[in-house]
């Protein structure tokens, strides 16, 4: 079939002079001394169609990857897409992407870099009618992830894979002023016996001073028990996003509230992908709760929004201090939506809950709190760009008891000092210096209490100093806009690779990691780069799509890129 879907599009574009074809060429090659080992070569083909009253358009992705920087060998094509447009409908073949409801009933994703696409394969439609759009989608989905629930966990390579069929519509339409929309998904899972029923309802009001947006989502869960005795209760979710921006003159202020109860689970089940049935889906991505950094270090404590079971609020203020300075404040917290609890003696692994309704500090909760303050600015010549911060996060990753004798509990607290200055030096040349100044304390804090004794605290870093003090130091030069010189350095006072559990190499011992990258760009659309030396392990995230990499060692990287129309 694929075949001749091929056959028939360049046959197609060859009798009309008006089709555009492009190209685009990516190689990348890496190989460090910890067998962090890759070979990826990707090519996307892009044919263009424009006829008077209608257009067609396909996309065709080939990979040959022995092995990839992250994800499973895949040599032939990965993907591809063929589309007829027009003013009142649409119908696409192939994999579909898609976003409902800003992405809390479906939100369909490919970020190669992190071996995570949730796009379906098979058909999509679009009836516009002025003021009223209908989608219509219906395919396959096949999500892979890495867990350690699984044996052979391996941060690079997914070990566990969930195959599902998913069809449902999308209707949106103006009423009042407002976008109004509601849709429904069915999902079926053959292999493991499960059927999932989703529902959304939304309103979108713009008003001349701002904007306002509200979601409701509601998830049911059935899984048959096939030939056994075992009895799996319906699971029942919902979720509840709002968000307000207003804005007053030069500034702004946007704000967000978010209720998730898609699927809650006590701590010792919290995590557990694999046997928990009513997890919220993989094409489910929630809309932007926390701030994305783009600097290094702050990068690496990003979070993604728990569908499952959070509670959070977000508020951002952004506005001029004068004319050529601004200012962002950004405060984020979230917890659980329940206060977890449980017994003592044999009854250590009941547990309960107290219902929340907004994020609590309670460590019971596993709380997150952030404040993050940006100054960023120009000079009055305007050839000197400046951006500094300062970062407060605290936060509980485990509940790992909290009774009346024993509470234990994983935690995390930094404080990161940003600073970033970029220079015109003239027609030729442009300087950027990046700094991040961090200290870091996760561990475990435990408190146990008696009839006898006073309360005993006390505090087991995960790490080999208490306090890991971290430094990322970058200088980067860029000439004629052709060449591009880069120099980091990123270093540390802690061995970290206890945090590893001997499982795998997602983190070393190594306290200094250092690098230099020369590019070369000969025209827009063609670019080379190598890179030599050493990366640090950690959070790696894109628009809230989190992956744990592990450490590239004294290596060398290319980075090859063409686009060929």
């Amino acid at each position: 079939m694929i075949r001749g879907i091929l056959l028939i599009i360049f046959f197609f574009t060859t009798v009309h002079s008006q089709t555009d074809i492009s190209n685009r060429l990516s190689v990348r090659y890496g190989d460090s001394s910890n067998e962090y080992n890759y070979s990826e070569i990707y090519l996307d083909t892009k044919m263009f169609l424009q006829k008077e009253g209608y257009r067609i358009e396909s996309l065709f992705t080939f990979e040959a990857s022995n092995p990839p920087e992250i994800g499973l060998d895949i040599n032939g094509l990965d993907r591809y897409l063929i589309g007829f447009y027009n003013d009142k409908f649409s119908f696409e073949v192939g994999d579909i992407h898609q976003t409902w409801g800003r992405g809390l009933l479906l939100n369909q994703l490919n970020y190669q870099n992190l071996d995570f696409a949730t796009g379906s394969r098979g058909l999509g439609m679009q009836f516009d009618n002025d003021s009223t759009v209908l989608n219509v989608i219906m395919g396959d989905v096949s999500a892979r992830t890495s867990t350690t629930v699984l044996g052979n966990y391996n941060p690079r390579i997914p070990n566990h894979f969930v195959e599902e069929f998913i069809y449902g519509a999308d209707l949106s339409t103006n009423i009042l002023k407002s976008k109004v929309g509601a849709a429904f998904l069915l999902v079926d899972e053959k292999e493991r016996s499960l059927s999932h029923v989703l529902s959304n309802l939304r309103i979108d009001r713009s008003y001349e001073s701002g904007e306002f947006f509200m979601s409701l989502i509601s998830k049911s869960s059935k899984k048959d028990n096939g030939m056994t005795e075992i009895f799996y209760e319906e699971k029942n979710g919902i979720g509840f996003y709002l968000s307000s921006s207003n804005y007053i003159q030069n500034w702004s202020i946007t704000s967000s509230y978010r209720n998730f109860k898609v699927d809650i689970n006590n701590p010792v089940n919290r995590d557990n992908m694999v046997d928990n049935y009513g997890r919220a889906l993989d094409i489910q991505r929630s809309p932007s709760g926390f701030y994305e950094h783009t600097f290094r270090l702050l990068s690496r404590s990003s979070r993604e929004v728990n569908l499952n079971d959070e509670v959070g609020i977000e508020i951002q203020l952004l506005g001029p201090l004068s004319n050529n300075s601004n200012i962002a404040v950004n405060y984020m917290k979230s917890s659980s939506s329940k206060r977890w609890y449980n017994g003592i003696g044999a009854l250590t692994s009941d547990w309960s809950g107290d219902n929340i309704f907004m994020p609590s500090s309670s460590q019971s909760s596993y709380p997150f709190e952030e404040i993050f303050i940006e100054f960023n600015g120009y000079n009055p010549n305007g050839n000197i760009f400046y951006k500094a911060g300062l970062d407060f996060q605290h936060e509980v990753f485990n509940v790992l008891s909290n009774s009346t004798e024993l509470k234990s509990f994983e935690i995390s607290e930094s404080v990161t000092v940003p600073f970033l200055v970029n220079v015109n030096v003239n027609s030729l040349w442009n300087i950027e210096v990046q700094l991040e100044l961090q200290k870091l304390k996760t561990g475990f804090e435990t408190t146990s209490e008696s009839e006898n004794t006073e309360d005993n605290y006390s505090y087991t870093s995960l790490l080999s100093e208490k306090y890991q003090k971290n430094l990322f130091l970058a200088l980067s030069a860029n000439y004629n806009q052709k060449w591009s010189f880069n120099l980091s350095r990123e270093s540390t006072n802690s061995d970290e690779s206890l945090l590893d559990n001997g499982q795998n190499e997602s983190f070393d011992s190594a306290n200094d990691w250092s690098s230099t990258s020369i590019a070369y760009k000969f025209d827009s659309d063609h670019t080379l780069e190598l890179f030599f030396g050493s990366i640090r392990g950690g959070l790696d995230c894109t628009n809230g799509v989190c992956r744990y990499i592990q450490a590239f060692d004294d290596g060398i990287r290319i980075d090859y890129s063409l686009n060929i129309d």
